[in-house]
């Protein structure tokens, strides 16, 4: 497809440098596809990347269009592709993982070392845009009318949250969920539909707390006006959760879980800290407990179960909070600076 259209690009380095920009429409290679963005949704990513943290130094070279969160319709497909067509309903995987390297033929390339990511160094643009060019291998096709283009523009967060719960093995469990921004809200939904006994919450912030019971958690505990690990302890008869889901990114919430989780607990670390912190890795030991790190999704298992999720009528209409015309994305990640959203959708 021949044209031009509106983009949300990162034009240098260094803080601030997001503008609207009238760009090129990507153009598709034989093995790719080419999406109209119906649906965009801000990550934490793209306000590091504004930000110029050290993450987003490390992996683009401005000028480069973001966005890794969308939905849309397939509009161009290459010579090669043979498992989408055009007018497809998509959303995206956002890792383009080598799949020659010995971490991907082990099957773990949700953590290629060599990866691309959309909408940071994927030379097809990002989904903060009117169009994106994606590898055809990293299509969701989802083609039931019933979920609107702005949930399933939610499917790659969402499939981190997913990953996250599937591998901490949440069914019949009590399952303490640590922040309820976008992850930690999803990750209420996600673990009561996956069969957790429990759900406990760990968040200050008082709306996003109310929203969690909302969403099925059963408990809620405010680690600012409480100590988190005896009201914990307290909760569960005073062994302590089977398992830890950090969606925060909080040292003081890690540092509380690895006191409060009951011996062969698992703490499972989604969201991941800024710096290093620090713990008594010797009482942690000693009462067998473990530690799961998780990256992306698994590709591309967590794909299938988000769809076995969805068919089984898990909603995650109340996770976005707020809609824009992508002219407004400045507007969209002040609200999400200030922690008055949930999740912010652009529309191209």
């Amino acid at each position: 497809m021949k044209g031009t259209m509106r983009g949300v690009v990162k034009t240098a380095a260094g803080e601030g440098h997001l503008e609207i920009k009238e760009l090129p429409i990507p153009q598709i290679g034989p093995n790719d596809i080419l999406v109209k963005v119906h649906a965009a949704a801000i990550c934490g990513t793209d306000q590091h990347i504004r930000d110029w943290h050290p993450w987003a130094q490390k992996r683009m070279t401005p000028p480069a269009t973001i966005g890794h969160e969308f939905s849309g319709e397939v509009v161009e497909i290459g010579d090669a592709v043979t498992s989408v067509k055009v007018g497809d309903r998509v959303s995206s995987e956002s890792h383009i993982a080598c799949n020659t390297c010995q971490t991907c033929r082990a099957g773990h390339r949700h953590v290629c070392p060599n990866t691309r990511i959309v909408g940071v160094n994927h030379p097809g643009g990002g989904g903060f845009a009117e169009y994106v060019s994606i590898p055809e291998e990293i299509a969701f096709v989802y083609n039931d009318e019933s979920m609107p283009w702005e949930q399933l523009a939610l499917m790659e967060p969402f499939g981190v949250v997913v990953h996250g719960v599937m591998a901490s093995q949440v069914a019949a469990k009590t399952v303490a969920i640590i922040g309820a921004g976008p992850l930690g809200a999803m990750g209420v939904l996600a673990a009561k539909a996956a069969g957790a006994a429990r759900v406990i919450v760990v968040e200050p912030n008082e709306a996003r707390a109310q929203a969690s019971l909302a969403r099925g958690a059963d408990y809620i505990v405010d680690p600012v006006k409480t100590d988190p690990v005896q009201v914990m302890k307290e909760l569960t008869d005073g062994i302590g959760p089977h398992v830890a889901i950090d969606f925060s990114g909080s040292i003081p919430g890690l540092t509380a879980a690895v006191q409060y989780l009951r011996p062969e607990g698992l703490l499972t670390s989604v969201a991941h800290p800024s710096k290093p912190f620090t713990f008594d890795l010797t009482e942690f030991a000693y009462k067998g407990c473990s530690i799961k790190g998780i990256a992306g999704r698994k590709m591309y298992e967590t794909w299938e179960d988000i769809r076995g999720l969805l068919q089984g009528g898990i909603d995650l209409s109340s996770i976005i909070s707020h809609e824009l015309p992508l002219e407004k994305f400045a507007e969209g990640m002040g609200y999400m600076d200030r922690g008055e959203s949930c999740k912010v959708i652009l529309h191209p």
